[in-house]
């Protein structure tokens, strides 16, 4: 090699980055606050489990055009992921490595410090994930080894106990079938709490998420868990502890099953789900609306929804690890005081971020691209700088990452997505007015009736308008309101004669759409948002429902009419 050639760079670790770069740039403060407010959103994201009615009508086209609000957000979350990149890797390395002692003399140095400043250090390098032999990391890496390879007991066996499988989003089916599925439950749950032969169960687990996949289509986004613990029983070896495979597939299901929570869940299926669990629980845009009058709920979930999918590609890059698993740690643990006891399967997500977070990988998913392009820059640039050169480098990559990962999926899902699925709304769509703020629900919301002795019974009959955006049907004394989403979801809410909800639980039955081409039967699944559920086709063409129940042991049917596009065309805007 030539003198006047740099060597290309070895391997990267922190000591040849850290001689590399002699300065490092100061963190933007920017970011790190962007990440603190971010990161209570989280808390969100199984949305689905708890209460989730919307109060008022939702923006459908506030998530179907890049433009306005939605395109200043995206360029934010894509700028954020690409200043986080670049912060990481030209400053965590050298910082790591000025705090790090590594000769006899350095540690002696070390030791002589004042005990606060040791432990500012240590606590520093900590963060950055520098390395640390410690007692209490290697008993805390066997303590989460134990508990994520048992968690999956106890959620398949409370799934085999109240009905669902894996997780609440999918309840069993009803029949053979479910019964079927239980006893599997129970199988595998025993499996796993025996904890022997674990490969062949991780194999089991693969099976499962794809008949997730099958059986509840998109949705089985929210089953993430499943593939992490299929990965770490799969790769598992005899005496071996956690090795890289285990900790390369629960990055990759983790990070990325996050990412789709965030893309998928609240901009590409719609948002009503996440929206109605802000009308239910209405101190949660209590906070943001005081921080950012004007705040309106269509912006407060696509902002969260970025705010997931940052965090997801970031744990899947395994940048900042000890910090963002500590964040996601704490944040899911607290969902389950928030929203009670029916929460606690959050503890399956929380024990794979305690197992990253005992043996995160010391590199990231976009060191050997760097290395690469590293290599290739050297040989381009050969009287350039070592550092001007891996500092392009760095960009470079970071800009990919936040053009391609971040930025691009948000143009597809609300440009391209619903046109090929057929679910964008109508070009005569009139949006709804916005919802008044969380801080005035109380005086617009309608109070509930008051029972009085002097008060008249309420006559039968007593309205037909819809509450849940739908169309209200009658068969006999019984309403049901019917909702057909863009997206093919079905939900049926029975009232008696008085408009009173009837719970789902007393309520059973299946709705059959035929249309040209098209004729199939959907059985209903309960919800604890009130609903009777099915997942339809998307209503492509126009179509006739036609619901067939059992309420409080009566029959009843009746078939209705659904344009193209569902319920939300037969809604005349108000003027």
């Amino acid at each position: 090699m030539s003198a006047d050639r740099p060597e290309p760079p070895r391997p990267f670790s922190r000591a040849v980055l850290g001689a590399r770069l002699a300065r490092a740039p100061r963190p933007p403060v920017a970011v790190l606050v962007l990440a603190a407010l971010a990161a209570p959103a989280l808390a969100l994201a199984h949305e689905r489990w708890v209460a989730n009615k919307p109060r008022f009508p939702v923006n459908r086209a506030y998530f179907q055009a890049m433009r306005g609000e939605v395109l200043l957000f995206s360029l934010g979350a894509a700028a954020a992921l690409f200043s986080v990149i670049v912060l990481w890797y030209l400053t965590a390395p050298p910082i790591v490595d000025a705090l790090t002692p590594v000769t006899a003399s350095a540690k002696a140095r070390e030791a002589r410090r004042h005990p606060l400043v040791r432990a500012l250090r240590a606590g520093l390098r900590f963060a950055l994930d520098g390395p640390v032999d410690s007692a209490f990391m290697r008993r805390g890496l066997i303590v989460a080894d134990a508990l994520f390879t048992r968690v999956p007991a106890f959620v398949l066996a409370l799934g085999a106990y109240q009905g669902w499988l894996v997780m609440p989003s999918y309840p069993l089916p009803t029949g053979a079938l479910g019964a079927v599925l239980r006893v599997v439950e129970v199988i595998l749950a025993v499996w796993a709490g025996v904890g022997l032969f674990l490969p062949p169960l991780g194999a089991i687990l693969l099976v499962v998420y794809v008949y997730l996949c099958f059986a509840y289509g998109i949705a089985a986004v929210d089953a993430v868990p499943v593939l992490a613990s299929a990965f770490h029983y799969l790769f598992r070896r005899k005496g071996g502890g956690v090795n890289a495979r285990q900790l390369a597939g629960i990055r990759a299901s983790l990070g990325i099953g996050f990412f789709l929570l965030g893309v998928v869940n609240k901009i590409y299926l719609g948002p009503d789900l996440f929206i109605g669990v802000g009308d239910q629980h209405p101190e949660l845009l209590l906070g943001p609306q005081a921080l950012f009058p004007g705040l309106t709920r269509e912006a407060w979930c696509f902002t969260t929804a970025l705010g997931e999918m940052t965090f997801g590609l970031l744990l899947f890059a395994g940048v900042f690890n000890r910090v963002i698993t500590l964040i996601l740690a704490f944040v899911f643990t607290n969902f389950i005081f928030v929203f009670g006891l029916d929460e606690i399967v959050h503890v399956y997500p929380v024990a794979g971020f305690v197992i990253l977070f005992f043996r995160g990988s010391p590199g990231t998913s976009f060191d050997g691209l760097l290395f690469r392009l590293n290599v290739r820059l050297f040989g381009w640039l050969r009287h350039t700088s070592a550092r001007l050169v891996y500092g392009g480098a760095v960009t470079t990559v970071a800009v990919g990452a936040a053009a391609l990962l971040m930025f691009l999926p948000l143009v597809l899902v609300t440009e391209v997505a619903p046109v090929l699925a057929g679910t964008e709304v109508a070009r005569n769509y009139v949006p709804p007015a916005p919802a008044p703020p969380a801080s005035e629900w109380g005086k617009t919301a309608p109070a509930p009736p008051v029972a009085s002795a002097s008060r008249a019974p309420p006559k039968p009959h007593a309205d037909h308008e819809p509450r849940h955006g739908g169309v209200v049907t009658m068969s006999g004394e019984l309403h049901v309101e019917v909702v057909v989403s863009p997206s093919g979801g079905v939900f049926l809410y029975a009232s008696d004669a008085v408009r009173k909800p009837i719970p789902p639980a007393e309520c059973k039955g299946s709705v059959r759409v035929e249309r040209p081409g098209l004729k199939t039967t959907l059985q209903l699944h309960p919800e604890r948002s009130g609903a009777l559920t099915a997942a339809g086709p998307p209503p492509k063409l126009a179509a006739e429902y036609t619901y067939a129940l059992t309420v409080r042991g009566a029959p009843a049917s009746l078939t209705l009419p659904v344009p193209a596009g569902g319920t939300d065309a037969t809604v005349k805007p108000k003027k």
